[in-house]
């Protein structure tokens, strides 16, 4: 790569790539902490009114596409910056309702893309039931849970795979620039390309380092919510680390697939 070509994005793969997923991610966090709490708080509003039955469909919503919004701000503010530099000032003039403004349409589309792929496998999956006969009429509500237990396994395979591969469809959905670009973006996910890129060597290897510790992280977590779980005072705020841990895994995520698009186009 001609070093006149080279961006913050070639030295955070050329030296330790793994650690500086997680350090730019740290960053992006703890630089503008107004724009960090702002945005948090915003994320764990919308979440926890999305646990009212009345309303929560609205605010789940909602809470999905801020999440969206923010992911693109983040994976397009690393992956467009020359240097340090200019990612720490891309940093700091960041601004909560500039950014909405900016990419909440396109937002809206990625949702609406998710929503018609999780209908369309759910719609495989009930198909499949039906002509196998897993589903017969009659049966309890019981035995057609117990019916579509046994797609357990080959539907964690089939998750595995896609989760594999999600990374490059998520830098597509962040450098989106309309509603229906957007929606395309995640459909991305049954691209040739997408899978041939993802058959390269350094890309298994920088996923498989970074899910390990993302699991990691994730286990740590859970350890933490279920202390917190069985202390009376402060067990409600169970819920409010959840959410907080929600936000750092989606920044998280956003610079990861950014360095995965990286790899697989060098």
């Amino acid at each position: 790569m001609q070093e006149e070509n080279r961006r913050l994005i070639d030295e955070a793969l050329d030296f330790e790539p793994v650690k500086n997923t997680f350090r730019l991610a740290r960053e992006f966090i703890v630089l503008n902490k107004n724009f960090t709490f702002m945005a948090m708080g915003i994320f764990i509003v919308l979440n926890l009114f999305g646990m009212i039955p009345v309303i929560a469909f609205i605010f789940t919503v909602l809470a999905a596409v801020f999440g969206i919004v923010i992911q693109m701000q983040v994976g397009r503010t690393f992956y467009g910056t020359d240097n340090i530099e200019t990612y720490v000032d891309e940093i700091n003039n960041s601004r909560v309702d500039e950014v909405v403004k900016r990419y909440a349409q396109t937002a809206f589309g990625v949702y609406l893309g998710w929503a018609l792929l999780i209908i369309l496998i759910l719609f495989i999956l009930g198909f499949i039931a039906a002509t196998t006969g897993v589903v017969k009429e009659n049966m309890s509500e019981n035995d057609v849970i117990m019916a579509f237990a046994g797609f357990g396994l080959p539907l964690i395979l089939v998750a595995l795979i896609f989760s594999y591969v999600q990374p490059l469809v998520h830098s597509n959905i962040v450098l989106s620039n309309s509603f229906r670009e957007g929606l395309k973006a995640v459909f991305t996910v049954f691209s040739k390309d997408v899978w041939l890129s993802a058959l390269q060597k350094s890309y298994f290897s920088y996923i498989a380092k970074v899910g390990l510790l993302t699991m990691a992280l994730i286990f740590l977590a859970g350890l933490i919510v279920a202390l917190l779980s069985t202390i009376p005072v402060i067990g409600g705020f169970a819920m409010i680390f959840i959410f907080v841990m929600l936000y750092f895994l989606m920044v998280l995520m956003s610079i990861t697939s950014m360095m995965a698009r990286r790899i697989v186009e060098e």
